[in-house]
């Protein structure tokens, strides 16, 4: 992609998301977010670098070198609120999972992408993902190797919540073997009690309906498009309803629930609160911390409650994205945990290469024996 449809990408992005905000929102220096504060085990050589040089040198790619055999069960990546598959080319599709399937592919897993209403409430969002787990069961079936009785789960911000009903509501726990979220706000975010705030005052739900439906349609398909409620969306991913959807998406014992949760702030300046929100896991370079993204800046000071500087990424804070075993936190904003805006390398300043996260998730999935 050029810089230029790069940028415009960037453009329409910030515009629908602060749609969020509604013309409520403003900007503020306080609570934008959060940071790493333990380095990666991994650091090379640098004991002939002056500290200055080390401080200014790109950092290495950090985690382990993928490895190990493919993963038991299909994987099915589903992704997050105004999101689709990475098969749209559109400069618009910025919220799929970029360059992540193709080389879960490679490494020999057998991986299928969903793609659902980009604009609705989970258990809208949930109906349709079921087809594409049984596409992954069926595919299982006549791949050799792989175990057809059950699919490993992937998802990224709502997705989690989308997984979470199909387990839960849709009886599908006994075909899922393992539900890995990242940066799901299972206990809701504040930007969409915000959002839920305006649309009550200014009754404007079905103008907005119609214009993330137009929005919908340059990136996904129009009969998934044209089914989006921005209040049903909103509802399902605000603070004030998380108490409800947990009660009626209770775990099944039968799945293996794990989470990860991302972290970044403005400029990359410390927040004190970030290393025991990750509960002292985040692999980064030489304590750096991630720059988060300038569209997501106005968002995450409602995120973090202003002053109260809770971290998150942009969207979701760190507490709200601890979900079963809690891996720990990764150097990103809400873009970068799936390579966006179409990130083709990896971040030089923290180390961090989405592409290489989630392979070590899927060949993790695999030692485990899922």
């Amino acid at each position: 992609m050029s810089g230029e449809r790069r940028g415009v990408g960037r453009v329409l992005a910030g515009v629908f998301t602060s749609c969020l905000l509604l013309g409520s929102a403003g900007a503020g220096g306080a609570g934008l977010g959060c940071s790493a504060e333990a380095s990666s085990d991994a650091e090379p050589d640098e004991s002939e670098l002056t500290e200055e040089q080390a401080l200014l040198s790109p950092a290495p790619v950090q985690g382990a070198v993928p490895s190990g055999r493919p993963a038991k069960h299909a994987i099915v990546l589903a992704h997050g609120f105004m999101g689709t598959d990475s098969a749209s080319p559109s400069f618009t599709n910025v919220w799929a999972f970029h360059r992540v399937a193709d080389a879960l592919r490679r490494d020999g897993h057998l991986v299928v992408e969903g793609r659902v209403q980009p604009f609705n409430s989970p258990e809208v969002r949930a109906k349709e993902l079921v087809k594409h787990v049984d596409a992954a069961l069926e595919q299982c079936r006549t791949t050799a190797g792989c175990d057809p009785r059950r699919v490993n789960l992937v998802a990224h911000s709502m997705g989690g919540l989308d997984c979470r009903v199909l387990i839960s509501q849709l009886g599908y726990g006994d075909r899922v073997a393992s539900l890995t979220t990242v940066s799901t706000p299972h206990r809701g975010s504040h930007i969409a009690d915000v959002g839920l705030n305006v649309l009550d005052a200014t009754k404007s739900d079905d103008a907005l309906n119609k214009l993330f439906k137009a929005f919908g349609m340059t990136f996904t398909s129009a009969d998934l498009a044209r089914n989006s409620n921005i209040r049903a969306a909103l509802t399902a991913l605000a603070e004030s309803s998380s108490e409800s959807f947990n009660a009626r998406n209770r775990d099944d014992a039968r799945v293996y629930y794990q989470s990860w949760a991302g972290v970044s702030n403005v400029g990359g300046v410390r927040n004190w609160k970030d290393y025991p929100a990750c509960g002292d896991r985040l692999e980064t370079y030489r304590y750096r911390r991630d720059v988060m993204d300038p569209l997501l800046v106005p968002v995450a000071a409602i995120v973090a409650h202003g002053g109260s500087l809770i971290p998150n990424d942009g969207m979701a804070t760190v507490d709200s994205a601890k979900y079963g075993n809690f891996r720990g936190c990764i150097p990103a904003d809400h873009f970068d945990e799936v390579g966006q805006i179409k990130d083709d390398t990896y971040d030089r300043r923290t180390g961090f290469d989405h592409v290489r996260f989630y392979r070590n998730v899927a060949f993790d999935l695999a030692r485990r024996g899922y």
